[in-house]
């Protein structure tokens, strides 16, 4: 497997890579960005749709509005993860931007789905699983151990969580994790990056994007405006979204978890100390991921060299429209010399002296 070195390191900046396809026009990560938007609509509404349908066969006579409303929820006060049927359709909703990108960029075909994952060759678990533990260490921990002998009174505790409900958080959990990342730090942060070629630009901007879309107060946007940028940082020294992904789980499934259990609930409205803790617990893990990529080739183990393989399609491909143009040309002109000699021809044969 070949080692990305200095000779070709930007050409594997993850926030840049998109300009390395033939195939790129500034244009195109729009045109796949609106096919994306109308996607994820329809996704989310199927997803939705046919959730209610299957609550709606478990409710009793009267009941079925106040469930709808449960469902339906759209503000983190009132999400409650220990509810099967709002848990599909809060993490569900997010999760369909994975399918919804895909089928965006099969369509504009602007450069290979694997380059949203990573500038390495595609999605690598071995760099996922290898960061996880030091994600989970670096905010999991923290995060529970400050709910738990900080916030949290376990007097009097009751389980949340049923079968079902747990089994949804566990399974779309990561998904809706993963599909921030994929969106975000890869259709966003790389359009930014391919337009201004600029990697601390697209880092910012997408962050500051990240935060405006999630509904806290203003100590909380500017939590999630810290949170954004640890992504965005370590998926561009890592070089993928895998290393982001494995941050932005092992945080939010602390979350889901601990509110599933009720340990915890999920509030709009943060605090001066859960800032704090997203600032410490995402420099401290920015900066394990340096030492690691400066130390290790984690994250320069090139798993396919997608510009290459793209590249030589795209030129293969431009080759057999210049063959196909040349031909047409060579038989028009052919067809040319044809219709001008019997038109020389013609005034001699009923010319008579």
């Amino acid at each position: 497997m070949p080692v990305i070195d200095s000779s070709n390191s930007r050409e594997h900046s993850y926030p840049v890579y998109g300009r390395q396809f033939k195939s790129y026009k500034w244009y195109k990560p729009i045109i796949v960005g609106l096919l994306f938007v109308i996607f994820y609509i329809v996704f989310a509404v199927i997803l939705t749709a046919g959730t209610l349908f299957a609550a709606s066969q478990e409710a009793t006579p009267g009941s079925f509005m106040p469930m709808l409303r449960t469902i339906l929820v759209s503000d983190y006060d009132s999400m409650d993860l220990a509810n099967a049927w709002q848990s599909v359709v809060s993490l569900g909703s997010v999760a369909v931007m994975i399918p919804s990108l895909w089928l965006a960029s099969v369509i504009v075909r602007d450069r290979p789905f694997s380059s949203y994952s990573s500038s390495r060759g595609g999605w690598s678990g071995k760099v996922f699983w290898r960061v996880m533990p030091i994600a989970f260490v670096c905010i999991s921990v923290p995060v529970a151990v400050d709910e738990l002998f900080v916030h949290h009174n376990i007097s009097n505790y009751h389980m949340g969580f049923t079968l079902a409900s747990f089994a949804v958080v566990t399974i779309l959990g990561p998904f809706q994790c993963i599909a921030e990342e994929y969106v975000f730090r890869g259709l966003l942060m790389q359009t930014l990056g391919s337009w201004f070629r600029l990697p601390i630009i697209a880092v910012l901007a997408q962050t500051a994007i990240f935060a405006m879309a999630h509904p806290y107060n203003t100590i909380g946007k500017i939590g999630i405006f810290v949170s954004g940028t640890v992504f965005a940082i370590s998926a561009w020294i890592g070089r993928g979204i895998e290393i982001s992904s494995a941050y932005h789980i092992c945080n939010n499934m602390a979350i889901f978890y601990m509110q599933g259990l009720n340990l915890t609930t999920i509030t709009s409205e943060s605090t001066v100390r859960d800032l704090i803790l997203d600032l410490v617990c995402g420099a401290v893990f920015v900066l394990i991921i340096f030492i690691i990529s400066k130390k290790a080739d984690w994250f320069n183990r090139i798993k396919r060299d997608d510009v290459a393989a793209w590249n030589a399609k795209f030129d293969e491909k431009i080759a057999r429209r210049e063959a196909k143009e040349a031909a047409k040309a060579e038989k028009q002109a052919a067809k040319n010399i044809r219709t001008g000699a019997h038109d020389e021809s013609a005034p001699g044969k009923h010319f008579k002296q």
